[in-house]
């Protein structure tokens, strides 16, 4: 009896979490392949997803007379899900790496702070909580964002590469230029400007290119 009780208050948990975790808002549903859905969706904004998103929508049959609504319901993964908008704000699925060995944080809702979709800063939720920072650069998967709390990122050693063919810059990094190198002891707001400093230099080259 003791061990019903205790698996029913962990599966009650579980429910809570994810009730509190996911919530329905009102926006539109964009796919890669072109399509825009609008409607109720049901989303975590401020972390994890699961892989499927679901997205309902009430519509009025035509003729003045009918007074009935029909409500469809439909669930999208998220790998063909360009971005969503809501209440003005667009979202993105992305996979943040959080350790060694492919430790990812899985179909994360962000935004996109600063810079752009290929090199660039994105948030989920306010930015505060751990992994809730995470960086794009050149060359990496579309899909995948680097947490800027993972280790991998605590020096500046590790991104020369992906910034190379941005000679300017690479030129900086190699001189050990404060504004965008990093060691272990700078915090996490110095390393977040310098991480903006080269996403904004990157970027700023590549118009010149």
């Amino acid at each position: 009896m003791k061990l019903k009780l205790t698996l029913l208050l962990i599966c009650t948990a579980c429910f809570a979490s994810t009730g509190i975790s996911q919530q329905k808002y009102k926006g539109t549903l964009y796919t890669k392949l072109g399509q825009e859905l609008q409607g109720e969706i049901t989303v975590n904004l401020n972390g994890d997803n699961a892989e499927l998103i679901e997205i309902s929508s009430v519509e009025k049959p035509k003729g003045k007379r009918s007074k009935q609504t029909i409500t469809t319901s439909s669930k999208l993964n998220t790998a063909i899900i360009k971005h969503l908008l809501i209440e003005g704000k667009v979202y993105y699925f992305r996979d943040i790496k959080i350790g060694y060995d492919d430790k990812m944080k899985k179909n994360v809702c962000v935004q996109l702070v600063f810079g752009s979709i290929d090199c660039g800063l994105f948030q989920a939720g306010d930015g505060t909580g751990e992994n809730s920072i995470a960086v794009k650069f050149p060359k990496a998967p579309l899909s995948e964002l680097a947490s800027v709390d993972f280790e991998y990122y605590h020096t500046s050693a590790s991104v020369p590469m992906r910034i190379s063919d941005c000679k300017v810059l690479l030129s900086k990094m190699a001189e050990q230029d404060q504004a965008v190198t990093w060691t272990e002891t700078n915090n996490r707001e110095q390393r977040i400007q310098r991480l903006k400093n080269i996403i904004s230099a990157y970027n700023k080259c590549e118009l010149k290119n």
